[in-house]
């Protein structure tokens, strides 16, 4: 599932390629996963491209905004070849066009009024990111304290931190050197900063590689992540320093760890 690098590497995309293009129409495929009325987007111009957590926001010019959430496997791809997993077509003024891709049909396309995204993407729907200045080790703390779960479980509820998911929840632990089905209350003040300082170093790594592209994920112009050239137990068999990495299921999703460096 395409997580925060991800879907802030299409962000920057779509303000790079699409900023100024008028929606001259939409073909729409598969009716679910367009949510709203088309009139309220034709004729629109982009002006700019926002983020919160995994959900990606288009502004138009015009008082509404298209929420983009790719879940699984959704793409958005400028001037792609339509394939037989393209659901939803875009199609700008100038003859060019931005496919919605989405081989499991997970993904939705929202249109609503920009004033109101506030209460779809609001603080109260998503926690504090890595890096922001809400981000703190007294937070996590907080949050951890409360709860029995196994802490890759807490890493990934997005009401308590936004934009983590499996692919760099897996690699933080590592790096932080603990097992993913510690409960999130056992975790010591020291253990808790160097987590803190792992998340934000995987999702750092992660916006430098341009995503990870383990599954169908891919940047707006049809490219591949490098990230799972520098991941370290995610969907690996040895970690960085050759150890064998055991793979399980938590929370119904793979989980990879070094029995020898996570504790």
């Amino acid at each position: 599932m395409p997580e925060l690098p991800e879907v802030e590497t299409i962000r920057k995309g779509v303000i790079q390629k699409l900023n100024g293009k008028k929606i001259k129409g939409i073909e729409i495929r598969v009716p679910k996963l367009f949510v709203g009325e088309k009139k309220n987007i034709i004729g629109a111009k982009i002006v700019d491209a926002k983020r919160v957590a995994k959900v990606l926001e288009i502004v138009l010019n015009n008082g509404y905004s298209i929420l983009i959430h790719l879940k699984l496997t959704g793409q958005l791809i400028y001037q792609g070849q339509i394939g037989p997993f393209t659901h939803l077509v875009y199609i700008f003024s100038d003859g060019t066009h931005l496919l919605f891709n989405d081989l499991r049909k997970f993904g939705w396309n929202r249109v609503v009024k920009t004033s109101e995204t506030e209460k779809l993407l609001g603080p109260d729907k998503f926690g504090p990111e890595p890096g922001t200045k809400n981000f703190t080790g007294e937070y996590l703390k907080n949050i951890f304290s409360k709860s029995n779960k196994a802490i890759k479980l807490v890493l990934m509820d997005q009401q308590k931190i936004g934009g983590l998911g499996n692919i760099y929840a897996n690699d933080a632990l590592y790096w932080a050197g603990i097992l993913p089905t510690r409960p999130a209350k056992s975790l010591t003040d020291i253990e808790i900063q160097k987590l803190k300082t792992a998340i934000e170093k995987v999702i750092n790594l992660g916006l430098k590689s341009g995503g990870s592209s383990e599954n169908t994920y891919v940047n707006i112009e049809g490219e591949k992540g490098k990230y799972m050239d520098v991941a370290a137990v995610y969907q690996k068999t040895r970690d960085p320093k050759g150890h064998l990495i055991k793979k399980i299921q938590l929370g119904g999703r793979g989980t990879f760890f070094c029995p020898i460096c996570q504790h």
